[in-house]
């Protein structure tokens, strides 16, 4: 029977790894796709966040029943929670990936000779830290995790300048007003997937630790 329980958790850990692939690759593409002004890898993403949509369910629905069926010991319950939380985490992340999609496909129908440095510079290090939160996550790595917090810090900077460079810019560049407007809400897009990815971090540590580090001095410690 312990047999039995043990395959059930793992099925939930392989949702979880294809889960937090899928989202990885969402955010990527989505930022591939903005650089490129290509339209139907843009269209790609907004379709492939179903998948996300559906592991959601999946990994709700079969934590939700080893709970109910298994009166799982302190460490199992751990796991199935953060389970619980990461996927909602991850799903947000493909939400976000999806929001940048839309707005590329509007991007791409009006205007594509715009200025993307700003954007690079909040992408890269964001996508940098959903690959670092979930390699934490998947490989069990509590002190690596307790790191991302300061990382997520770093890209909020990002996007406080990209938002007030691109409201300078609105105003001396009134016929790309619109472009940058999508950009201003990209970079709030990419930023919350920061926020997305420190969640999973703050999760990871619960897993491993047992600790719940939110609000905490020790998260607060780590983005100053």
């Amino acid at each position: 029977m312990a047999r039995f329980f043990q395959t059930e958790l793992d099925e939930l850990r392989t949702k979880i790894v294809r889960m937090a692939e899928l989202s990885a690759a969402a955010a990527e593409n989505a930022l591939q796709s903005l650089y490129a002004f290509d339209a139907a890898a843009a269209r790609r993403v907004r379709e492939e966040d179903d998948a996300l949509d559906s592991l959601e369910v999946e990994i709700d629905a079969a934590a939700n029943r080893y709970i109910s069926l298994r009166a799982p010991v302190a460490g199992d319950m751990r796991l199935v929670t953060v389970a619980l939380k990461a996927s909602h985490e991850l799903e947000r992340i493909g939400d976000e990936a999806t929001s940048i999609a839309k707005r590329v496909l509007r991007m791409c129908r009006k205007e594509t000779d715009i200025d993307l440095s700003g954007i690079r510079r909040i992408g890269e290090p964001a996508l940098g830290l959903i690959r670092e939160s979930i390699d934490c996550l998947v490989q069990g790595d509590a002190k690596r995790a307790a790191a991302i917090p300061r990382g997520d810090k770093e890209i909020d900077e990002i996007h406080r300048a990209n938002y007030a460079d691109y409201i300078a810019r609105i105003g001396a560049e009134p016929a790309k007003a619109p472009a940058y407007i999508e950009l201003i809400f990209i970079s709030k897009s990419i930023e919350r997937i920061g926020d997305h990815a420190t969640n999973i971090a703050v999760e990871t540590i619960y897993l491993v630790d047992g600790e719940d580090i939110r609000h905490t001095d020790r998260t607060k410690r780590s983005m100053q």
